[in-house]
């Protein structure tokens, strides 16, 4: 067989094995090169529903078993893949995350007493990786992530039987899932349909390449344009999609059960009754559920039967697939391309996840944990481009932005937002192709049109405007006012929406849960919001600290 490596036109190595720091390198480089191709990879989004976050999810998943990885290491080769694989099976997100977490876990299954990865050892790891993603998946389908990883695996056994070692099987597995990801459209009706390519096996390319130029101790950076060119045409082919498959709305239901003797298959079978694109993982004492439903409370109140519920999130694909149609389909390098950077500040998984998503540079922060100036400044410098928006989106830190701003030569520009939901609202109204100026007048009109709260638990007892206020009672601050105290989160969360939806027409409502907060608890809040005032409610998980629920009204 031919060195996959010089069809390619890539200098070959010799790395006859992989021990644990290069696999840790590769799992970080792997990271990195899907976390540069998050929009496109989402836009491209059409199966097994259009919502657009199979890239976020690929992502965030590889991020928490980095997590995982970066508490293991230093360690051989096989402690990094169990570290790994323990790590996406807990934070795996969506279909393609769930299915990722299984293909790690089966490359963590290493066979014998070697510490390290032989090129045999690799391929025998991408061989049980392909039959364990085609295990999880109740009716596979040939044109999707689990096409990539058969012909991964093939090829890279391929490699190994032709003598090649441990950088020649991962670059056969490379060549493999490339030809693969060209070949899904051929395999998957929708895909022709929609002229794309699947964004669940591109995502898997653009892994396995990351990998591979982490393993040769390569720049991702340096190379972040050729992992599989998204083509723009794509994307607006997708739009049309994400548009008419809003009457398919359901909620993506995820978490994991802590329980005794779980049985993934009998919880399958339980729940095939309740939704589709059902996916059930691991057993005994852990086991990670999705599922696309109509009914979330009652697919979680069955996990809660089961034992206790961990790492849940329900999103409603009606608002994904609104997002996508209408709103965020414009990609961070696109943006970058013309010029224009973003820079935001946020503070939880989920909303920076959602701000990176949109294209803007985060730096972590927010209430009680506020970047310096110099930490802004750094951000806009790192962001390379010739002119700059930056939204604190907290009113703390609004003047620290301004000094960085101008302590720059480049051309960089405050918009006071004094939230996230303004933030959010601002990025969604950013224009690739506008002029700097047009963008900055358009973002200051979005941001200024969101009316935004804030709920809390108060700090310490205290007598305001006309009211009794209770140590650790839930309040809430509506466009920096305090203006509501109430007995529960869910009442105060309610109050202060009664109060921003006054004399809107047809509003709509996002809900950022934080903390402590789960998707049932958001989902169960904002389906009274809905019954009530009749308004439109999208919840993100945001995970921010400090505050329950933060809400915009648009």
């Amino acid at each position: 067989m031919a060195d996959p490596r010089s069809a390619r036109g890539e200098r070959a190595i010799d790395t006859p094995l992989i021990d644990g720091e290069a696999l840790a390198r590769a799992f970080a480089a792997g990271a990195e090169a899907l976390h540069r191709q998050i929009d496109a990879i989402n836009a491209i989004n059409v199966f097994p529903v259009p919502d657009g976050d199979t890239g976020t999810n690929m992502f965030m998943t590889m991020r928490a078993a980095l997590d995982d990885v970066e508490r293991a290491a230093p360690a051989d080769a096989r402690a990094i893949a169990q570290a790994a694989a323990h790590g996406a099976l807990m934070g795996a997100k969506g279909n393609s995350g769930v299915i990722l977490s299984q293909i790690l876990s089966g490359l963590a299954a290493l066979q014998g007493a070697s510490p390290a990865l032989d090129a045999r050892a690799l391929a025998d790891g991408l061989e049980r990786a392909r039959d364990a993603a085609y295990k999880v998946v109740s009716v596979p389908k040939e044109g999707t992530i689990l096409t990539a990883i058969s012909a991964a695996a093939s090829a890279a056994r391929d490699a190994a039987t032709a003598g090649g070692d441990a950088e020649a099987v991962l670059a056969a597995a490379v060549a493999g899932a490339e030809d693969a990801v060209a070949r899904t459209p051929d395999l998957l009706p929708v895909l022709k349909e929609a002229g794309v390519v699947d964004a669940g096996a591109q995502g898997l390319f653009v892994l396995l390449e990351g990998m591979l130029r982490g393993l040769r101790g390569e720049d991702v950076a340096a190379h972040s344009g050729g992992f599989g060119a998204i083509d723009a045409s794509w994307i607006g082919a997708t739009r049309r999609m994400h548009e008419d498959d809003g009457a398919k709305a359901g909620f993506c239901t995820e978490f994991v059960i802590s329980g005794d003797r779980l049985d993934a298959a009998s919880i399958r079978e339980r729940l095939r009754e309740l939704g589709d694109s059902l996916l059930v993982v691991g057993g005994g004492d852990v086991a990670r559920v999705h599922i696309h439903t109509q009914m979330p409370d009652e697919v979680l109140a069955y996990g809660r039967s089961l034992g206790v519920l961990t790492h849940e999130k329900v999103d409603n694909m009606e608002a994904q697939f609104r997002a996508l149609a209408g709103r965020r389909d414009d990609a961070a390098a696109s943006r970058r391309a013309a010029g224009i950077a973003v820079v935001a500040v946020g503070a939880g998984a989920g909303i920076e996840e959602l701000l990176r998503s949109m294209g803007a540079a985060v730096v972590r922060g927010g209430q009680t944990m506020n970047p310096s100036v110099g930490d802004l400044r750094a951000a806009i410098e790192a962001t390379g481009a010739s002119e700059v928006i930056v939204l604190p989106n907290n009113r703390n830190i609004v003047m620290a932005a301004k000094q960085a701003a101008d302590a720059l030569s480049i051309h960089a520009h405050v918009i006071e937002t004094r939230s996230v939901p303004q933030g959010v609202a601002a990025l969604v109204a950013l224009n690739t192709e506008a002029a700097f100026d047009e963008n900055v007048d358009a973002m200051e009109a979005a941001a200024a049109n969101v009316r935004h709260a804030e709920v809390t638990l108060a700090a310490r007892a205290a007598k305001l405007h006309g009211m009794a206020i209770r140590e650790d009672q839930p309040i809430g601050i509506v466009d920096g006012e305090l203006e509501v105290a109430e007995e529960t989160i869910a009442a105060a969360v309610r109050a202060c929406v009664a109060r921003m939806i006054e004399g809107r027409a047809a509003p709509l409502v996002t809900l950022y849960a934080g903390e402590g907060e789960d998707g049932a608890s958001a989902g169960a809040i904002a389906a009274a919001l809905r019954a009530e005032f009749g308004v439109e409610v999208e919840v993100v998980i945001g995970g921010q600290p400090h505050y329950p629920y933060l809400i915009g009204v648009e």
